[in-house]
């Protein structure tokens, strides 16, 4: 990367309420100010954009424009010009609203053997939301916080999630943790109904109907999101006003268990708890219980209304690429959905029922490519999003997400590929463009977790119908069901996938709410492709009838070979196949949970398909000498590779796991100004954390030096204890 100008950073970004602080840093620090170098905008392939910066301005560094639209036109017009070497637009510190997603299309690609480059200045954190900030609150005497939205009682807008300092916070939900379990079939209809079913007395709140609230139902594999028409405490029968489960699916809802787990959202009359909170659609009432060390003068309260950040999309008519364009360091956060009319049931991993053909709804990514070719995201930050994160989807060649977070989404976290229902000529693309297929697409060392938390049948990553995809060297962790599920087809016919490289990829927790589940899981014929080295542990036992596996090949899953990989402290077998074609396992090396584990799981198929070479079972109650645990040193290299740690910000609180925990992009716990180092300059910006003197959310994450996710008194007796050396 050329280095820009030197110029002084910019203060950190919020509201006129930090001033307090800044003047407090001002009285204990000198800040040295280095004269700006002007220049005209667009000089040496150099543009600027900065949240105070004006569009009818030059880009140049001290002129900077206020929009990355206006940069893109800005070179848009370098290159119609004659320009014809790389490009690179600034993005300065600080936020930058958007309620409608940054489109990139073939005019914008880069001139042949160039690449045009939209980068954070060295050093600053861009961060490009699709969030309103929400402000007004009135602080009332039973602990709620109160505001009337503006555009929700008109219609003009609504939203699903909301977020109070950097955090997601929960809609009003019974229970507050967990889920609740069917009682039984509604008497009036008996088992055989998808829209109503009986309740235990005492499960649901007495005296409130709940209708229009929302039913999560989780079924073996998949999900539900349905309106509740109401909930009789008479006949205690929860009655939905949308069928349960996607047709052809979910016969009943009692298909897949007795007893289903459900819970119930978004009602007035479930706000108990801290974190929750109630949006009234008729009056844009929105009601919130703060958290602990939360101050309704202070916080910072964002939901989304933009439902994409960023499309780099061709032209498929003309099938006319977006070409080489960089996204570096940037944060893309706050994604709006919406439920889907008639409700969300899932097939599975996020693709449901059209219920209403008249109005077909996508769920939304925060970012996506489509018809791209030889365009990154690198070091990329995408967070707090609904729908899904990432997509490098239809026709893309040559992509890659690298180095980047991926966390706290709704759904998915990234898709690679498509599946088959695009259409070309009136038929599926599969059938009649197969010459179409996205090739070549890289997902490399990643740090994706955290995804399927309103969805909880979603993965990961989720790789489509794709060839030549190569994921490697992520670190995949806390996924509700699968964590990495590859293929598009639940046979054996060919199609467009094939070649798919999953290696040294760091799986932890897979499968943690459903069942019927793996960390790698495919179905369909992909040939010569490979699932390589990669470290599989910590997969709890399935609640229902289907295992939980560390590496499922399901229905139609032929072409694989399976070899070095370990696994480890899952509950059920290390490997399960269903209706599977040929495909090697090699070298693999599983400690069981117990010695009565069964190592491979077999269901509906000949085992002889199934070649197995040099496969080491360790029996954890009688492991072989000298063999390291947990897995004799298989799979070692599988995870994050060191270059792209420090842009990933794994484990800054030292307990052992990256996780979202760690979210202080950047500082450390305890490094509360920001620069670097946790020493006494720290105390003061503490103070003005638990004061409610400032709503930086970066500030905040510092604060929380016990690492419990609270910023709160208890943190400044382990911060004196850090600077102590305690």
């Amino acid at each position: 990367m050329p280095p820009p100008p030197t110029i002084t950073k910019r203060s950190e970004r919020g509201s006129r309420r930090e001033l307090v602080c800044a003047i407090c840093a001002l009285t204990i620090a000198s800040i040295a100010i280095q004269t700006p170098l002007s220049m005209a905008g667009g000089l040496n392939g150099h543009f600027y954009v900065a949240p105070n910066g004006n569009d009818a301005d030059t880009g140049a560094i001290d002129q900077p424009f206020a929009t990355i639209n206006r940069a893109r036109l800005a070179v848009r017009a370098l290159i119609a010009g004659g320009h014809s070497t790389d490009v690179w637009v600034y993005l300065r510190d600080g936020i930058y609203p958007i309620e409608a997603p940054i489109a990139f299309d073939p005019e914008d690609s880069a001139p042949a053997n160039s690449v045009i480059h939209f980068s954070a200045f060295p050093g600053e954190r861009p961060v490009i939301s699709g969030g309103r900030f929400i402000t007004d609150w009135t602080d009332h005497a039973d602990g709620t916080w109160t505001t009337t939205v503006p555009g929700v009682q008109s219609g003009e807008w609504t939203f699903r999630e909301l977020f109070v300092n950097g955090m997601r916070r929960q809609r009003s939900r019974h229970p507050n943790t967990g889920f609740l379990t069917v009682a039984g079939p509604d008497p009036a209809v008996g088992p055989a109904t998808r829209y109503s079913f009986s309740f235990a007395t005492g499960d649901l709140p007495a005296g409130a109907n709940l209708a229009g609230a929302e039913l999560n139902m989780l079924h073996e594999w998949t999900t539900s999101r349905v309106k509740i028409a109401q909930a009789n405490h008479t006949s205690n029968v929860l009655t939905t006003a949308e069928p349960i489960g996607a047709t052809g699916l979910i016969e009943s809802v009692f298909q897949t268990g007795d007893h289903p787990r459900y819970a119930v959202e978004n009602h007035i009359a479930l706000l108990d708890a801290p974190g929750e909170w109630h949006l009234d659609p008729a009056t844009g009432l929105l009601t919130y219980r703060p958290m602990p060390g939360e101050f309704a003068e202070t916080a910072e309260v964002v939901a989304p209304i933009a439902t994409e950040l960023l499309v780099v999309r061709g032209d498929f008519n003309l099938e006319t690429p977006v070409r080489n364009i960089r996204f570096i360091d940037l944060s893309f956060e706050h994604c709006a959905w919406a439920l889907p009319s008639g409700g969300y049931s899932t097939y599975q991993s996020g693709y449901y029922e059209w219920r209403d053909t008249s109005t077909p709804y996508d769920l939304p990514a925060a970012v996506k490519f489509e018809m791209a070719e030889n365009c990154q995201l690198i070091q990329a930050r995408v967070a707090h999003c609904g729908g899904w994160g990432v997509i490098l989807g239809a026709m893309c060649r040559d992509c890659s997400l690298v180095g980047s977070i991926v966390t706290d989404i709704a759904g998915n976290g990234v898709l690679v590929g498509e599946d088959r229902y695009r259409r070309v000529d009136g038929d599926f693309w599969i059938n009649t463009r197969p010459d179409q297929v996205a090739i070549g697409n890289q997902i490399t060392s990643n740090l994706i977790q955290d995804c399927g938390v309103e969805l909880q049948d979603c993965a990961g990553v989720w790789v489509g119908l794709t060839e030549a995809s190569q994921i490697q060297n992520n670190l995949i962790r806390r996924m509700p069901h699968i964590s990495l599920s590859t293929g598009g087809l639940w046979n054996d016919d060919p199609s467009p996938a094939r070649q798919i490289s999953i290696v040294n990829n760091r799986i932890q927790g897979a499968v943690q709410l459903l069942s019927d589940g793996a960390a790698i899981y495919s179905v369909g014929l992909q040939p010569n492709s490979v699932i390589r080295d990669n470290l599989i542990s910590d997969i709890p036992p399935h609640p229902g009838l289907s295992r939980n596996i560390g590496i499922f090949l399901d229905e139609g899953s032929t072409g694989f070979q399976v070899l070095g990989n370990g696994l480890y402290n899952i509950a059920s077998s290390p490997f399960k196949f269903h209706r599977a074609g040929v495909n090697k396992l090699i070298a693999n090396t599983m400690r069981l949970s117990a010695s009565d584990v069964q190592p491979y799981f077999y269901v509906s198929m000949d085992p002889a398909n199934i070649i197995r070479i040099g496969n080491v079972v360790i029996d954890p109650e009688d492991p072989p000498a000298g063999c390291a645990y947990p897995v004799c040193g298989t799979a070692s290299t599988a995870g994050l590779l060191p270059a792209y740690q420090p842009s990933i910000y794994a484990d800054r609180d030292n307990d052992g796991i990256p996780d979202i925990d760690d979210a202080c992009v950047n500082r450390a716990p305890g490094d509360l100004n920001g620069d670097g180092v946790v020493n006494g300059l720290d105390i003061e910006p503490m103070i003005c954390v638990l004061s409610g003197q400032t709503n930086s959310s970066d500030a905040y994450c510092a604060a929380d030096t016990d690492g419990d996710g609270i910023a709160a008194l208890a943190d400044v007796e382990t911060l004196i204890g850090r600077l102590l050396g305690q």
